[in-house]
């Protein structure tokens, strides 16, 4: 099968595109799909450059890419919710992405992929594969934040730092839809593209700061990483809470070691968001699509052997709204 592989950690030239991949073997509770297309992450940039090998302990080669839609070739014994034919979409997990040996059992960057049952949820009817490769981590992303870990009830306010992105955009999508009076920080450059979402406020961060205001937030998401919970802190409700889902290895260890949160200063009000990918949630997120309540933002489309040019591209143009790889 054809797709991509990462032979050494680098720039867009270490992206290399091959037919010559074998087809990925499934598990009993896991399902083999044909892939359509793939969401553009800023995790599979971090991947390329080799910003995670020391959490993930992946071995080269491999085959990047955690967004996929597409159809189901074949299920695994213990699978139930699925069968062949069915159209699907979901974000695969990061650490069951790499073979004992090293090399990818699956990847989104590829014809073919693997993925647990409990990842998928079937694909929204009202839009393409396309779009539905740009939502699962992007949309979990901000599902998950906003409605779980910060528990946000109507009427709330809460900051997006970072809102033209694939992420904010889904945010301030899913923040509108649970009542939450948002305000959207983004540049002068991206105000057409956020307004057009429809946020409470916008902020542009290259004309005011929004720590420089005396504005208090019952939530910050912060998108970008840019903003550390010290600089937010005092712009927070006394029950405020700050979210970060940009990784570092701080975050990381108190994620997987839950006792030493305190040591690594996360606790009540200053929080890590570890995307899960949890079909579950990716289903109510599809209710909302369904319902035109949410709305998939496609920037860029390419096709899968012009991977190296995507990357490029993300990483020399302000965000606006997700990039996605056609395969088929």
């Amino acid at each position: 099968m054809k797709g991509i592989i990462i032979k050494a950690y680098g720039g867009v030239d270490v992206l290399v595109s091959t037919s010559d991949l074998p087809t990925p073997e499934f598990g009993k509770n896991q399902l083999l799909i044909e892939n359509y297309a793939a969401g553009l992450n800023p995790h599979d940039l971090y991947l390329r450059r080799g910003l995670l090998s020391s959490l993930l302990n992946e071995e080269l080669p491999i085959v990047p890419g955690l967004d996929i839609a597409g159809k189901v070739v074949a299920v695994g014994s213990d699978v139930t919710t699925f069968k062949e034919g069915d159209r699907v979409y979901g974000m695969m997990d990061a650490n069951e992405q790499f073979s004992p040996t090293g090399f990818a059992k699956t990847g989104a960057y590829a014809e073919f992929c693997v993925t647990r049952e409990e990842t998928l949820s079937p694909t929204p009817e009202s839009i393409s594969f396309t779009e539905a490769a740009s939502i699962p981590l992007a949309a979990l992303t901000a599902y998950q934040a906003i409605v779980k870990s910060a528990d946000a009830v109507s009427g709330q306010k809460i900051l997006i730092n970072g809102a033209s992105g694939g992420v904010g955009s889904m945010a301030i999508q899913i923040a509108r839809q649970f009542g939450l009076d948002t305000v959207a920080v983004c540049s002068k450059e991206s105000d057409s593209f956020v307004r057009s979402l429809n946020p409470g406020k916008i902020i542009h961060y290259d004309v005011t700061d929004f720590t420089s205001q005396r504005e208090r937030y019952d939530i910050i998401f912060d998108v970008v990483g840019n903003k550390d919970f010290a600089a937010c802190e005092a712009h927070l409700t006394p029950d405020g809470i700050y979210i970060s889902n940009v990784p570092n290895e701080n975050t990381f260890m108190a994620y997987q070691n839950p006792d030493l949160e305190e040591t690594y200063g996360f606790h009540r009000r200053n929080r890590y968001n570890w995307v899960i990918p949890e079909g579950k949630d990716l289903k109510a997120i599809t209710q909302l699509i369904d319902q035109g309540s949410l709305k998939p933002v496609v920037n860029r489309v390419f096709d899968l052997e012009h991977a190296a040019e995507a990357h490029h591209y993300v990483e020399n143009n302000k965000a606006r709204g997700k990039t996605v790889l056609n395969i088929k």
